[in-house]
């Protein structure tokens, strides 16, 4: 009796006892980029992760029962989304091959959206980017890449997420990639100070993909490679047109060309110099370009001698940093200048002035003669 007592007790007491809460369940969503910067795919790894059967397949098939929180690399998705309508990768004889439409891509994406939607999701690092090594070397940057991946990751599901927490990366970036960081990054964040456009944006984050630990050596090279590519061109889309001039006057207006290829509003600072002293050169007021065109300004010049000479046009935002590489355009002189000028007109008065004071001697020599 009294152990039937005892059991109805501890019955009565478990059945008032809250239930133990599921574990938390952490679903990732990261790999190491496969996208270059011209958009190309290095492989077709990532469509055939997508497929039944493959990686990223598997991670929603499996339904995982309790609490999920995911996080998610808005990187990866945003280059699972641009392979929906169509792709290019590099076989492995390097050769481009075309696919005109993957509708799996899209079809994985909304079905993420639909069993997370009432799961917690937290935004990684874009591009997953070795974390110790942007504290360390470029900590503003780490905080514009961790708010940009929180915006990407909302625009991409269609809802609110967290923002990326410090987490802590193993592994170590790739030397091509930490060797090249650093320029890149500098050059980008010029270009960005004027520029804010979506593509912009999308560059400056795409640099932190070049830093993910988990790259292979042979897939690190090519994609920082590209972006060397990629932020070169960037830079050539604010610059000045060159050309070869024969200058023919003293003083000359001499044609520049500058073009802006953003789809921005954008204004600069043309610093002139020249390589030596044959031309005084005056600068110019500060240039405002509309989008996608070009303005053609004239840069007052003085010839002091004549022979050939160098004019250097360096484009600058109105902080004063360059921007791209320096244009040079080779001036050929065929004018006498205004020094030369009055020199020789000097030097033909004081011969004449001889002349006459050598002709009166002669008169006066001659009388006295007489």
């Amino acid at each position: 009796m009294r152990a039937l007592r005892a059991f109805l007790v501890l019955f009565l007491f478990s059945a008032f006892l809250p239930a133990p809460a599921h574990a938390e369940n952490l679903i990732t969503l990261s790999q190491p980029a496969h996208q270059l910067a011209d958009g190309r795919y290095i492989n077709d790894d990532l469509a055939t992760s997508l497929k039944p059967g493959g990686e990223l397949d598997k991670t929603l098939s499996s339904r995982v029962r309790g609490s999920r929180t995911w996080l998610i690399d808005p990187s990866l998705l945003e280059e699972i989304n641009d392979l929906a309508d169509g792709y290019t990768y590099i076989d492995a004889q390097g050769a481009d091959i075309a696919v005109d439409e993957f509708p799996i891509a899209s079809d994985w994406l909304s079905l993420l959206r639909f069993i997370s939607r009432n799961d917690r999701v937290v935004a990684l690092t874009y591009g997953s980017p070795h974390i110790a090594y942007l504290q360390k070397y470029a900590p503003g940057e780490l905080v514009l890449y961790n708010q940009l991946s929180k915006v990407r990751l909302e625009e991409i599901l269609g809802r609110e997420v967290s923002a990326p927490s410090t987490t802590v990366s193993s592994g170590k970036p790739a030397e091509v990639a930490k060797n090249s960081y650093t320029a890149m990054r500098k050059k980008v964040r010029v270009i960005n100070s004027l520029v804010t456009t979506k593509d912009v944006e999308t560059l400056r984050l795409g640099l932190a993909k070049t830093l993910n630990p988990n790259l292979s050596r042979q897939n690190a090279v090519a994609i920082t490679r590209s972006y060397l590519a990629e932020v070169k061109r960037f830079g050539q889309r604010l610059r000045v047109s060159s050309g070869n001039y024969t200058i023919t006057a003293s003083r000359y207006e001499l044609p520049v060309t500058v073009i802006n290829g953003f789809d921005q509003l954008v204004s600069v600072d043309l610093d002139l110099s020249t390589t030596n002293s044959r031309i005084v050169v005056k600068q110019v007021p500060r240039i405002t370009l509309t989008p996608n065109s070009q303005v053609q300004i004239k840069v007052p010049i003085e010839v002091i001698a004549s022979g050939d000479t160098a004019l250097r046009l360096q484009l600058r935002t109105p902080q004063g940093s360059a921007i791209g590489e320096p244009a040079r355009i080779p001036l050929r002189l065929a004018v006498i200048s205004p020094v030369t000028t009055w020199f020789t007109t000097g030097m033909a008065i004081i011969l004449l002035l001889a002349a006459i004071v050598q002709s009166v001697r002669r008169v006066k020599r001659r009388r006295n003669h007489e």
